[in-house]
């Protein structure tokens, strides 16, 4: 849940993120740039929960039962990763689903796939992040095959309990065990920024700037 993450963390851009796990030697933690929100402004923290969604043709007997699983499955705070294994055109997400994640207090959804309703979804200010769009529905093209385990996603594989930073520069993810280093970073971060652009603005040189704080 995302009340058990630090404030710092809750309220950290994807970039300073990204820094900190830079710092900690985890230099490949953002997801392929071909994810992205699906409406200005979106953003997202929370812990992670994997969906792996395969293709399947076959007519399901109990049509979209993986799909809700998973959904059900999900917590206050989690963040929805859907893998999408395949070529498919299929849409792993939309409106109606996002409605059931806002009642579950669900954070948000990343999908490494096609969703739709975009519009809809913007309107509910629900943060959706995906790397494409399509108007077909998953019905005999597509289904959920596991959850809650780990999941290939933007060419990372993420297991669940994994923080999921989502913002208009990209998706980071933070491996569960690095949560407090990171978050401990950012802070110490923010206090040498805040500095550095007070004096940049009142006219230092740059080149000063970054002798005196080190951060850029």
């Amino acid at each position: 849940m995302t009340d058990s993450l630090p404030h710092t963390l809750l309220s950290a851009s994807s970039a300073i993120v990204a820094d900190a796990l830079d710092a900690l030697g985890l230099r490949d933690q953002v997801l392929n740039t071909r994810i992205k929100g699906v409406f200005a402004g979106a953003r997202m923290v929370g812990r992670a929960y994997p969906v792996s969604v395969v293709t399947d043709s076959a007519m399901p007997s109990h049509p979209y039962a993986g799909e809700m699983q998973a959904l059900s499955a999900m917590s206050a705070g989690d963040v929805g990763v859907y893998g999408v294994q395949g070529q498919t055109l299929a849409a792993a997400w939309g409106e109606l689903f996002s409605c059931a994640a806002i009642g579950r207090g669900v954070a948000g959804v990343l999908v490494d796939g096609c969703i739709r309703d975009t519009q809809q979804i913007g309107q509910l200010n629900f943060p959706v992040f995906a790397s494409g769009t399509s108007p077909l529905d998953t019905l005999a093209r597509a289904r959920v095959d596991s959850h809650g385990i780990s999941v290939l996603c933007g060419d990372m594989h993420v297991v669940r309990g994994d923080v999921i930073v989502a913002d208009g520069d990209g998706v980071v993810v933070i491996p569960s065990g690095k949560v407090a280093e990171v978050a401990a970073f950012i802070a110490h971060k923010h206090r040498l920024e805040q500095a550095a652009k007070d004096d940049l603005m009142a006219g230092m040189a740059i080149e000063e700037v970054w002798e005196k704080y080190g951060v850029f």
